[in-house]
């Protein structure tokens, strides 16, 4: 059977064995995937946040960056970062209906990420 043929709870498994791996391998305090509209899809995160809210505000930054491109010459954005105190949150698109948050902290090594990101990505949007 095809990973895209697998019954949803069989895909919501695999998209977060997936999202686990990214968060161990980088040492993430947290990842999270979700649609553009704000809906959360899966996540993986070491502390428990209103994630509805956070979603939706990461969802709201990834449209006003892509607001933001297209008024500097219709460029692509490529991701977003935003340092907190503490923390560091990336956003990264994955298509033009989901996108990826990485909650990055001082011991994360996210360049280990970043550089497999596009096989990740393919790996996410495959199973949606």
């Amino acid at each position: 059977m095809n990973e895209i043929d697998l019954p949803k709870p069989q895909k919501i498994e695999k998209l977060n064995q997936i999202l686990g791996e990214l968060k161990n391998k980088g040492k993430l305090l947290g990842v999270l995937f979700a649609y553009r509209n704000g809906g959360l899809i899966a996540k993986d995160f070491k502390e428990d946040k209103d994630f509805n809210n956070f979603t939706s505000m990461c969802a709201s930054v990834l449209e006003s960056a892509t607001d933001l491109g297209r008024t500097m010459g219709d460029r692509k954005v490529k991701k977003i970062i935003a340092e907190l105190e503490g923390q560091t949150i990336v956003i990264i698109e994955c298509d033009e209906k989901t996108f990826l948050v990485f909650d990055i902290g001082y011991e994360s090594n996210f360049n280990i990420i970043l550089e497999k990101i596009e096989v990740y990505i393919r790996k996410i949007i495959f199973l949606y």
